[in-house]
């Protein structure tokens, strides 16, 4: 049997995926442009909104609970009381898009020019911004996937193919964004109603049992990590982006678990370091430039690892299968 080709490391795909956002830059102007456009864009308040729900509807709720019941709401009251009065006004939220500013507190800008204000005055208001949040994250997330999804795939960016596939993406991302959650849901739900049980018993039994079940829930996540790179890279649907996904990461256990420890490091520790830079001075446009490319580039690198792993993978199964042929057709020959 001939043995493909080992796939690339870890340290070597994340290496790779750095070099193919620095040898396409345009890979980083969607999330560098978005962040450019909640720095110097409307800020937003959500102080109305949050005094109408505690004027007109929290505080009659909490009012005509008895003493023992309003004691048990006094700490959410007094935050709900000084959010109304004291909470700053923020950068847009978007969610679903890499952003180093989206929903952080707002700065004022280094040079002459004061931002709109844009104030939400109630619920609904709030319901909707958080929905027009969801919406616009998630097609330029599925934009911003499709397109290092290209370049990593065919070594450029196949824009026709990238459109035509987009719809059909971007159906299959979310319906995974909306099943996932369920998912997760029944995965913990046992160890809640466990939990609950136990509770009576001892609440260090109880909170252990949270804590497992929260492990075995990220434990079935990780099997479910390739799926969108299936979608997106393999034009899989769904489904068989799932089972994809499963298997790939059953052949390669130790090396995803490697590869998500060390992208979630990374991520973690730059992001904060590009935070560090006030958001009102100009140190700000480097951090946001970092950031979009470093983001970028994790991004690229487990494009990357999934490639080349789903290759080996593919090619490991075709020769298994072409070896066990071939040993059933001697066994014939001989019988």
């Amino acid at each position: 049997m001939n043995a493909p080709t080992p796939p690339v490391g870890v340290i070597e795909s994340l290496a790779t995926g750095f070099e193919t956002v620095a040898g396409k830059i345009i890979l980083v102007l969607l999330p560098l442009l978005l962040d450019l456009f909640l720095w110097a864009g409307p800020r937003l308040t959500i102080r109305p909104a949050i005094a109408s729900y505690y004027n007109d509807v929290y505080q009659p709720m909490v009012d005509g609970l008895d003493k023992d019941g309003q004691a048990l709401f006094g700490d959410l009251s007094a935050v709900l009381a000084t959010a109304a009065q004291e909470l700053p006004p923020q950068y847009l939220p978007v969610f679903g898009m890499p952003s180093l500013l989206a929903g952080r507190e707002a700065a004022s800008l280094p040079f002459a020019y004061v931002p709109p204000l844009w104030q939400v005055r109630t619920t609904l208001g709030l319901v909707a911004v958080n929905f027009l949040s969801l919406a616009s994250g998630f097609l330029l997330g599925g934009i911003y996937l499709a397109l290092i999804a290209s370049q990593v795939r065919y070594g450029s960016l196949k824009m026709q193919h990238l459109l035509l596939r987009l719809p059909v993406n971007l159906f299959w991302l979310g319906l995974l964004a909306m099943g996932l959650p369920l998912l997760i849901l029944i995965a913990y739900m046992p160890f809640l109603v466990l939990a609950g049980v136990l509770m009576v018993l001892s609440s260090q039994v109880a909170v252990f049992v949270l804590w497992v079940g929260v492990l075995i829930a990220l434990w079935v996540l990780m099997f479910l990590v390739f799926t969108i790179h299936g979608v997106f890279m393999n034009d899989r649907n769904l489904f068989t982006s799932l089972w994809d996904s499963i298997r790939l990461v059953q052949w390669n256990m130790s090396a995803t678990i490697f590869l998500i420890l060390l992208v979630v490091l990374l991520n973690l520790t730059l992001t904060y370091i590009w935070s560090l830079a006030p958001a009102g001075s100009w140190l700000a446009l480097v951090g946001l430039a970092g950031h979009a490319f470093i983001t970028t580039g994790l991004v690229a690198a487990t494009c990357v690892f999934f490639k080349d792993r789903y290759r080996y993978w593919q090619e490991m199964r075709a020769e298994i299968l072409a070896e066990l042929e071939r040993q059933r057709a001697q066994k014939s020959e001989h019988s």
